[in-house]
């Protein structure tokens, strides 16, 4: 069985997935939802930098919450209930495992972002279409690496209940710093941060810049050679740390 037909047969197994478990994407949406509402009533929207400077924070949360929870700690749980294993035995290729999931949840992250943008725009009675495909164009570059960046955590020998605070403190860190005011000599290094990461792909595909250009594009490589080493050494045994 070539490598496409092998992904092709774990995407359908990855959406079937995915379809039983719709109470995943709703609580995604949850927390972004819950924190909007909170905050809609601080000011007006009347221009795409408005709604970008009010919105981004939370379409970014939904980004890496799903690249971390949908990608990397599902294919962590599906290596801890022996599952993984069992596929690479069937396969003979572990990228198709990961490459299947990953479009999967691709899907799924699109889909979440653009219900949630339109949302918005109904909650502060702003529409702008070509603002909307701006953000569905970000999803699409953003993801993807940010999904491979997190693949180091396929490294960490630590307990699957250690891991899930683990990736917590992840999502809610992150987000954290992405709003604490950063030196010029540290920009590059707090490029490593996925909400960054994604506000600097927004600020290119608006306003290309050079430098930022550069940023996005070294981010990319980082990510890319972290995603493969990181999944590459991951050991699809069960190594018995499930406490």
């Amino acid at each position: 069985m070539g490598f496409i037909l092998k992904t092709k047969a774990f995407v359908r197994f990855y959406a079937e997935l995915a379809v039983d478990n719709k109470i995943s994407l709703l609580f995604t949406l949850l927390f972004p939802a819950i924190y909007q509402l909170l905050n809609s009533g601080t000011g007006t929207i009347t221009n795409n930098n408005d709604f970008i400077q009010v919105c981004l924070p939370m379409i970014a949360y939904i980004i890496v919450a799903t690249a971390l929870n949908g990608v990397t700690m599902s294919i962590i749980s599906t290596r801890n209930s022996g599952y993984i294993k069992a596929y690479y035995y069937a396969s003979g290729s572990r990228w198709a495992i990961y490459l299947a999931n990953l479009f999967v949840q691709l899907a799924i992250v699109l889909l979440e972002n653009i219900i949630y943008i339109i949302s918005l725009m109904i909650l502060y009675r702003f529409f702008s279409l070509s603002l909307l495909a701006t953000f569905v164009l970000m999803t699409l570059i953003s993801f993807p690496f940010i999904a491979l960046e997190f693949n180091i955590l396929f490294l960490l020998r630590i307990r699957a209940s250690d891991m899930s605070i683990l990736a917590t403190a992840l999502l809610l860190g992150l987000l954290f710093l992405f709003n604490v005011p950063i030196p010029n000599f540290l920009k590059i290094i707090a490029e490593i941060n996925p909400y960054m990461f994604v506000s600097s792909v927004l600020h290119e595909l608006l306003r290309p810049n050079i430098v930022v250009l550069f940023n996005v594009i070294f981010d990319c490589i980082i990510f890319g050679l972290v995603g493969f080493i990181g999944f590459q050494f991951f050991d699809l045994q069960n190594r018995g740390i499930k406490n």
